[in-house]
């Protein structure tokens, strides 16, 4: 396990600036990260869609429920968990904290190169 640094949290947005079930896309290195407003609390997960490529960050929230834009796949961002049809594969979930009203998400490099590379890897399988 490595230590926390400040280089493992990643600046994601202001949170006044987020209103409920608002989304935003921030990018760690190549690895593309929804930040989600929901019930008034702050979540993070992998942006992909587990089901298709496509940006969950341009899908629906509601309450605590992302849907994705290409086949409306549902997750709880709270947990990842798959919901519904046509996605079965859990969403990854990252930590996230706000310091003086701004939000960071915790990765590191390393992990969101891993990341990355496994979210590749799961669609090339599924082609």
């Amino acid at each position: 396990m490595t230590e926390l640094t400040a280089e493992d949290w990643h600046f994601a947005g202001n949170a006044d600036e987020f209103e409920d079930e608002d989304i935003a896309q921030i990018k760690v290195g190549p690895l593309a990260i929804a930040v989600y407003r929901a019930k008034g609390n702050f979540y993070a997960t992998q942006d992909l869609c587990t089901h298709e490529r496509a940006y969950l960050s341009d899908g629906i929230l509601i309450d605590c429920i992302v849907e994705c834009p290409f086949h409306q796949g549902r997750f709880d961002v709270r947990t990842g968990k798959a919901m519904s049809a046509p996605a079965f594969v859990p969403l990854k979930t990252y930590p996230l904290k706000i310091v003086d009203r701004k939000i960071y998400v915790k990765v590191d490099r390393d992990e969101a190169e891993a990341d990355h590379q496994l979210q590749a890897n799961y669609r090339a399988q599924q082609s």
